[in-house]
């Protein structure tokens, strides 16, 4: 009977859930580390999860990272469905490798559960910490939308007098507490609310609840640092760099024989930027203190291959011995902004050089992971971004200089021969300007299909018999242009269409802009602020031959439109036995709370009714 009210009292929480639109609700979660010396310690985990569908079994997945310095001590759990109980263990982990396979030992262990919805399932697991401890497990109770949380704590169990580095967000900190040589800092959440899935909505980590803590003194693998600010940890990283910088003296030579006729640092940044791509490939591999120091560069040399921390400095190397300085920094690719008071190894992903060219008045930085990328171009994952070179004094926190907003546009001209039957023959020429040309920097490694959908995705029409014509760009672009480079990248390419226009016997009705993707909104209500994190522009002009026997009977008004967010512009004129047909529109950073959405969304109307309307043609007869 007990049993039958518990699984009555689950399947009214969970339909309330559903009626809430929510995938999972986490009933408890609450995560702890006991440091018991600086290089070890204990992380434990318990949580209860309500799975209500799907979706939310992301949420409902134990996702259990383990290394040198991390192993699976102890892992349990079981999952209550229709009244019945099924009980799990380490033999149920799948463990996979996430390493290259060379010579790392990282591995991630997942529990993927399954029964019939809705269930609960209760897991506990215990990782031991050996050869030290960094960073704090980061506590992120919550890693989807759609997902409630009744109670999570954390706790971090210190021997006294441990100072931290820490940040956090949508937690509570309670009092420190000093008890028996041990200090205590504990966080607590409690009726946090789902987020909703919105676009444009701002970025996970300002929206979820997230603790980042680290002890500010560490111990870590034979060395010990502080990371008390940017200044510090570059220090400690700096010196694990120490030696690593050194080439075997035949390659010293054969690299100076290869940059004796440069006569700027920037020519020798070239020739050994391509050697880089022609000698080496990036592999996710994780070796050295912590996999924090880089492979040493002559082993680079010897195996051709290594990770981002390698790679740069690698070419660090290849530069020091061409007489070329260089710096080694980190980075969030993801995040523009770091994590203001809190310094710790946790907040980077990556590794990049930063070569200062004074002959050009520039700084290049260089993505040494992907020399496909132009030399010069800061890439999205770096222009803007908060980063730390790393110096011999220490880190120094700078931010990487960013393009105007008025440099990404995206130009697009359509040449159509239009038929009276209603199908037409195209050229279409798409000019790419920065982060637009980011996206074809591959391009010669494509296949041809790829390169078709590329081409035509977001098309209101079937494209059939696509050729390309012409492709060119100005990727090598920076030696002349400096700071002002800006790549480019142009494509030119034909294709015929059997449903161009619709047409009634007498009437073509003749779509204007079919090459242009419409914004999308939502018509529930608004839950998030409006977010555009990028300006950016995209104009097309769409030419259209009037078929032999046809006139035009009717142009759409123009069309302006000026709003906080962006502004659009839409023309229709004839000229010539031709409708030419111009549409703008240009997207500028902004933020605004989620009442400005009606507004918004009245916008985003309007444009797809221009981008989705027509004008129309009648016949005429000939002579007439």
């Amino acid at each position: 009977m007990k049993q039958f009210t518990v699984m009555l009292c689950l399947l009214s929480l969970a339909a309330s859930m559903q009626a809430k639109d929510l995938d999972a609700l986490v009933i408890s979660h609450d995560e702890s580390f006991t440091l018991q010396s600086p290089g070890s310690g204990v992380y434990r985990v318990r949580s209860i999860i309500l799975v209500i569908n799907e979706n939310g079994l992301s949420q409902a997945s134990p996702i259990i990272y383990t290394d040198s310095f991390r192993s699976l001590a102890s892992f349990s759990g079981e999952i209550e469905a229709l009244g019945r109980k099924v009980k799990f263990g380490k033999k149920d982990l799948q463990t996979v490798s996430i390493s290259s396979g060379l010579a790392d030992d990282s591995y991630v262990s997942v529990y993927e559960p399954s029964a019939r919805y809705p269930f609960t399932i209760s897991y506990e697991y215990s990782v031991n910490y050996k050869g030290g401890v960094i960073t704090f497990p980061a506590f992120v109770p919550i890693t989807e939308e759609k997902v409630e949380l009744q109670k999570g704590s954390y706790i971090l169990d210190l021997p006294a007098g441990t100072e931290i580095v820490s940040y956090a967000s949508k937690a509570e900190a309670m009092p420190v507490r000093e008890a028996k040589g041990r200090t205590i800092y504990e966080w607590k959440i409690s009726d946090f609310q789902a987020i909703a899935d919105e676009d444009l909505m701002p970025p996970s980590r300002e929206l979820l609840p997230l603790v980042l803590a680290a002890p500010r003194s560490f111990y870590y693998a034979g060395t010990t640092g502080t990371q008390g600010d940017w200044k510090e940890y570059g220090l400690w990283l700096s010196g694990l760099q120490e030696g690593a910088d050194v080439l075997p003296d035949a390659v010293v030579e054969e690299l100076r024989a290869l940059t004796k006729d440069c006569k700027t640092d920037f020519e020798k940044l070239r020739l050994l930027y391509g050697r880089l791509r022609e000698t080496t490939r990036y592999v996710a591999i994780q070796l050295g203190i912590g996999k924090l120091k880089p492979i040493e560069a002559a082993e680079v040399a010897r195996s051709g291959f290594g990770d981002c921390k390698a790679l740069s400095n690698y070419l660090m190397a290849m530069l020091k011995a061409v007489d070329v300085p260089s710096y080694y920094y980190i980075i969030h690719t993801d995040r523009k902004d770091l994590l203001p008071g809190f310094t710790s190894a946790g907040q980077m992903n990556h590794a990049m050089l930063a070569v200062p060219l004074p002959e050009m008045q520039d700084t290049v930085f260089v993505e040494c992971t992907n020399p496909s990328i132009p030399l010069g171009y800061r890439h999205a994952d770096v222009a803007g971004h908060e980063i730390v070179l790393i110096k011999p004094d220490g880190g120094e926190l700078v931010r990487v200089g960013s393009y105007p907003d008025s440099l990404s546009r995206r130009e697009q001209r359509t040449e159509v021969q239009l038929f009276s039957t209603g199908n037409a023959s195209l050229k279409h020429c798409r000019r790419l300007y920065l982060d637009f040309a980011e996206n074809y920097i591959s391009w010669n490694d494509l296949k041809q299909d790829t390169r078709e959908r590329m081409l035509t995705s977001g098309f209101k029409l079937h494209p059939e018999g696509l050729t390309i014509d012409s492709v060119s760009d100005n990727f090598d672009g920076y030696a002349s242009a400096g700071r002002g480079f800006c790549p480019e990248k142009t494509i030119e390419y034909s294709f015929s269409t059997r449903v161009y226009a619709h047409g009634d016997g007498t009437r073509l009705f003749v779509p204007m802009n079919p090459v242009a993707k419409g914004l999308s909104f939502q018509k529930r209500e608004r839950v998030n602020d409006i977010v555009i994190p990028e300006g950016y522009a995209s104009v097309d002009t769409v030419v259209v031959q009037i078929p032999l026997g046809y006139a035009v009977e009717s142009l759409p008004e123009p069309v302006e439109l000026d709003t906080p967010w962006a502004t659009f512009s839409s023309s229709a004129t004839e000229d010539d036995g031709c409708v030419t047909v111009v549409q703008a529109i240009r997207f500028k950073r902004f933020r605004a709370p989620k009442t400005s959405y009606p507004d918004f969304r009245d916008f985003a109307r309007k444009v797809n009714r221009c981008y989705d309307s027509s004008f129309v043609l009648i016949s005429r007869p000939l002579g007439n």
